[in-house]
């Protein structure tokens, strides 16, 4: 497995290619899940990245983004547009696998940034801010906890939840909500992030 940033192909336009992945038209709560997903497995298999804990580098290795940590950031994160440049802030204070989580929820909304009024056009706007940052959090348990690595190790006998927590560095709180979600636990924690536009991020 390469796990450094030369397994970026040299030339090649990732942002682009994710954002291919989006059909031009409004999606369904599902199909926006699916979407999701798909991205975050994909840009795993652009930056040949087959095993826990993901790198930052799939993200701050990426042409166009530019991701900087400051003390005392207002929110956990913000995602900055300048024309085709996103500028990523992170508020570097918090613990580590809080910043890895909130790295991940803004990439998502940097994706989606060209195609936030066509994909949210049937909603209102406080619904389409809502859904925003439900789906930057599942993108973000994606992109940590791919369900293909997940249940790997699940059956290969890794199934405590502070051993998997530790071995994709993230909360113990965010592998709880992932688990669930992927059935692997009768644990209902269906966490909904604050709805603010400057970021809920479950982590």
């Amino acid at each position: 497995m390469s796990r450094g940033v030369g397994a970026l192909v040299e030339g090649s336009d990732v942002l682009g290619s994710l954002r291919a992945l989006v059909p031009a038209r409004p999606l369904t709560w599902s199909e926006a899940h699916v979407l999701a997903e798909r991205q975050a497995t994909s840009l795993l298999k652009h930056m040949r990245v087959d095993e826990p804990p993901v790198p930052q580098f799939v993200i701050t290795s990426l042409p166009r983004i530019i991701v900087d940590w400051r003390e005392d950031w207002p929110t956990s994160g913000m995602t900055l547009p300048t024309g085709s440049i996103y500028r990523i802030v992170i508020r570097a204070n918090e613990p580590r696998w809080r910043q890895r989580y909130s790295l991940a929820h803004e990439f998502k909304h940097a994706l989606d940034d060209p195609f936030n009024e066509l994909l949210y056009r049937h909603l209102s706007q406080l619904q389409a801010d809502e859904r925003a940052e439900r789906l930057c959090n599942y993108f973000a348990a994606c992109l940590l906890m791919p369900r293909a690595w997940i249940k790997r190790d699940w059956c290969a006998g890794i199934q405590k939840i502070d051993q998997l927590a530790r071995r994709y560095y993230v909360s113990c709180e965010a592998m709880s909500t992932r688990l669930s979600e992927l059935g692997l636990t009768h644990m209902t924690l269906a966490i909904e992030p604050r709805a603010s536009r400057h970021r809920g991020v479950v982590t």
